[in-house]
């Protein structure tokens, strides 16, 4: 249930800020640090995806998350889209250490 909060709230917080934040590889590098340095064992996070490259973009915004929380000990769980009227908006992302 915590989990889900944290990505509710993380889905919150971002997606005012859209893909801008979302799609450097140095705010998935921090998140991902940080997480680690707080000790956390699972992370859930919003992949945002942007407008005009969900079908490239998707795929690079996930690959740079997966490579950050990678090279911090955590794994991939689970990946669910996230669509609105049909169109792919991003991905909610739970990863887990060890």
């Amino acid at each position: 249930m915590r989990h889900l909060l944290l990505a509710i709230l993380l889905a919150t917080c971002l997606a005012p800020l859209g893909p801008a934040v979302a799609a450097t590889q140095g705010y998935y590098d921090r998140a991902a640090a940080e997480a680690a340095r707080s000790g956390q064992q699972t992370v859930s996070l919003y992949v945002d995806v942007d407008f005009g490259s969900r079908k490239n973009g998707a795929a690079t915004e996930l690959n740079q998350a997966h490579r950050a929380f990678n090279a911090n000990g955590y794994r991939v769980v689970d990946v669910v889209g996230y669509t609105e009227n049909g169109d792919l908006q991003g991905f909610f992302v739970t990863y887990v250490r060890g």
